[in-house]
């Protein structure tokens, strides 16, 4: 007596969708996957890990779970460029502004919450160079730098000058570092009307968002390029910040700051 699948599912205590399921061939990872996440890791040389590679692929209409990913990645031996965390804070001397900010890092439009830090790159030839910065909360966007052999007033001044926007809403948050206590830029501040910030003595926290940036900067603009002269320092962070403004996926925003600003931005 032939029996139906039903009553031989039924006897044997199975579920008859379970069985159908089994019947069914099992997924297995092609080589044109494994080409594609391999593909996306040299193209950032290396600077993406699991999440952003998954992303990126994504944004370009294959689908692949962060798993999967990491299961190519440790079976060709790949691994992401880790960032190493770490805060450096100055003593304060004067004219401290409140913290505004009070780690809210997320704004609801564009150019209302700013962020700053200067950090040391490099030496090249023997020479320091100094990078100030500017990134706007709201989508992440860098809108302004600068580069330096001193980490003084004229470093952050030269930037700012620069800004073609309006202040008057503006909060611009930064650290406790000296060129930002100084009288000559509270002074600038004023006229500008902008709002000053600043985090407390010794906590990275309180400026997280630049720290994080810095982070990232100092860990991923070294794969991409090994500048030999000043020209060429200044050629490849001037491309360097461009790729984080409109290439460099933000898990944050699941696309480029750039690509973000010009979607949602009103």
């Amino acid at each position: 007596m032939k029996l139906s699948i039903t009553k031989k599912c039924f006897m044997f205590g199975v579920n008859r969708s379970s069985y159908y399921k089994w019947l069914q061939p099992k997924p297995e990872q092609t080589d044109e996957m494994e080409e594609k996440v391999i593909a996306v890791y040299h193209k950032y040389k290396g600077t993406y890990g699991r999440h952003r590679i998954a992303q990126a692929l994504k944004n370009s209409g294959v689908l692949i779970n962060h798993k999967k990913v990491y299961r190519i990645l440790k079976k060709h031996g790949l691994k992401a460029v880790i960032r190493k965390k770490y805060c450096n804070r100055k003593y304060v001397k004067e004219n401290v502004a409140p913290d505004l900010i009070n780690r809210d890092f997320k704004a609801d439009k564009p150019l209302k919450k700013l962020v700053c830090d200067v950090t040391e790159l490099r030496r090249l030839d023997g020479k320091r160079y100094y990078l100030y910065s500017i990134m706007d909360l709201y989508s992440n966007v860098v809108i302004g730098s600068h580069i330096s052999f001193s980490n003084d007033w004229g470093l952050v001044l030269n930037c700012l000058k620069n800004l073609q926007i309006d202040c008057a809403e503006v909060i611009l948050h930064s650290d406790q570092g000296p060129q930002f206590t100084s009288r000559l830029y509270k002074e600038f501040a004023k006229q500008k009307n902008i709002t000053l910030s600043m985090s407390s003595i010794g906590d990275c926290y309180d400026n997280a968002a630049k720290e994080s940036f810095f982070g990232h900067f100092k860990e991923e603009f070294y794969v991409f390029h090994t500048p030999k002269t000043q020209e060429e320092l200044y050629k490849n962070i001037s491309e360097f910040i461009h790729y984080y403004n409109h290439e460099r996926i933000q898990m944050r925003f699941k696309m480029s700051p750039m690509q973000y600003l010009a979607k949602f931005a009103s």
